[in-house]
């Protein structure tokens, strides 16, 4: 029952067996599909992907507030001096400014500043930082369909890998069984001196202890798949979890032919897309920062005032009373502020990044052949494994059922029964371990070609309930 390929995610399963021990729980039923949309919905992890999406919604809208204007308002509250203008003159008080003053001079003032900068044009400051929040914001959501895919493939790996535990274990249970039963007939037989001899017995010793020893490691696996699942769908611990299933099968999905899965990839796979925007947002930040050696041109609305109980308005224009008075203001203007060769490095800096990201891109859009190829052929070979193993199961159980008979009435050898009952085993295990293979490497092609957030193509894995049984494409030679 030892396969690399095929339990290759049991150290995943380990991280988490332990969150999954709790008594009194209550029982949920899953199905394939049912698994992974519950844990598209509830890990932690898509949660966390969703928050990074609102981060970047957040800056897009911190750039667009830019377009406003910036206002800012100064108000206080403070000491003033009274005074009163002289009849017929335009500024002298009947006091000085500061001699002779006491606490009846004294007067409470309020006053305070207002202005509003609103930007009228900054040669593409603002735009272009919003193209690239934007596209920031294109590339976070194209992650998080990445990371959806990928829990929905760990998933697949921890149902698929539960459903083969439960039908090994219970293969193993009905073998031990019938072994069990065989070796209390051949010891009535030896206990009557009818032929059998005792090195009989200890072959179904040695064969009990083996079929055990594979049902231990069964056992264990299911109890560890039911706790991981139980963590990725973010269930109350010690959740009894129950297959609609029941138990292992062969998925036969109807594949389009290869090039046409490629095709697919290129235009669906998240990877590609959060790199061509990630490269985009680079590009629109570099032309915002080389946009720093231009002026930023500005209307400018201000106001000032004041007012002191006590104290006379000057009217004259060329005398202005912070105190006591009221003075608007409108400007339009330009600002223009240069730091060496500070923004054009900024630039060629985000130009650098978006032209690693294009090379990374390059590189991922031809990696995507090799990977929807190593998925696809997966599915081919396993597919071909499980109709041989299919094949010589129903030999193995025959020879098995064969030389059991004939041991039975004394006609053959235990030894072979021993060969019989071993390859029948090993050849049910490999046809359970080809099902298992064949369904996992279908999840895998649906990662691969983008298909588990897709609403135009037809899902790949997990089938629609009720059609895991469509007659498979195949091509006439496995491969090609």
């Amino acid at each position: 029952m030892r396969s690399a390929k095929s339990y290759a995610f049991w150290s995943s399963v380990l991280l988490t067996s332990s969150m999954g021990s709790a008594s009194g729980a209550h029982a949920e039923s899953l199905s394939r599909a049912g698994a992974i949309a519950r844990a598209l919905q509830q890990n932690p992890q898509v949660a966390a992907a969703r928050a990074v999406e609102a981060q970047a919604q957040a800056r897009r809208a911190q750039v667009e507030s830019a377009y406003f204007p910036t206002i800012t308002l100064t108000a206080g509250v403070g000491p003033s001096l009274k005074a009163q203008l002289v009849p017929g003159t335009g500024a002298q008080s009947t006091k000085n400014t500061y001699g002779d003053v006491g606490l009846r001079d004294l007067s409470v003032a309020v006053g305070g500043d207002l202005s509003a900068l609103q930007p009228i044009y900054t040669f593409g400051k603002i735009a272009q930082r919003e193209r690239a929040a934007e596209h920031e914001l294109k590339a976070r959501r194209a992650q998080t369909q990445m990371t959806r895919a990928q829990l929905a493939v760990n998933v697949a790996q921890l149902y698929e890998g539960w459903l083969f535990a439960r039908s090994a274990e219970a293969f193993f249970q009905e073998v031990e069984r019938w072994l069990v039963h065989s070796q209390e007939d051949t010891q009535r037989e030896l206990d009557s001196d009818s032929g059998s001899k005792e090195q009989d017995i200890l072959r179904f010793d040695a064969a009990i202890g083996a079929i055990r020893l594979s049902m231990h490691q069964a056992s264990a696996i299911k109890r560890q798949a039911e706790a991981g699942l139980v963590a990725y769908l973010d269930l109350a611990a010690g959740t009894a979890l129950e297959p609609r299933e029941g138990y292992l099968e062969l998925l036969a999905v109807a594949l389009p032919a290869q090039p046409a899965l490629v095709a697919v990839a290129r235009l669906q796979r998240p990877e590609l897309t959060a790199l061509s925007e990630a490269s985009a947002a680079y590009r629109s930040l570099a032309e915002a920062e080389a946009a720093g050696n231009l002026p930023d041109i500005f209307a400018l609305l201000f106001a000032s005032g004041g007012y002191t109980p006590g104290r006379d308005v000057a009217s004259s224009r060329y005398i202005r009373d912070p105190l006591n008075g009221f003075y608007p203001g409108v400007l339009v203007g330009a600002r223009w502020q240069v730091t060496g060769f500070m923004a054009t490095e900024r630039a060629h800096e985000n130009q650098a990044k978006a032209r690693e990201l294009d090379a990374t891109r390059h590189w991922a859009a031809s990696g995507l052949v090799a990977e929807v190829t190593k998925a696809y052929e997966d599915v081919l070979r396993a597919r071909a494994d499980a109709s041989s193993a299919d094949s010589a199961v129903k030999s193995a159980k025959r020879w098995s059922v064969l030389a059991s008979a004939d041991y039975s009435v004394g006609l053959g050898d235990i030894r072979e029964l021993a060969d019989s009952t071993q390859a029948y085993v090993q050849l049910r295990v490999a046809a359970y371990d080809a099902s298992f293979r064949q369904n996992l490497a279908l999840a895998e092609l649906a990662r691969a070609t983008g298909s588990f957030d897709s609403k135009t193509q037809s899902r790949i894995y997990p089938p629609p309930e009720g059609h895991n049984h469509v007659e498979p494409q195949r091509p006439a030679t496995p491969g090609h």
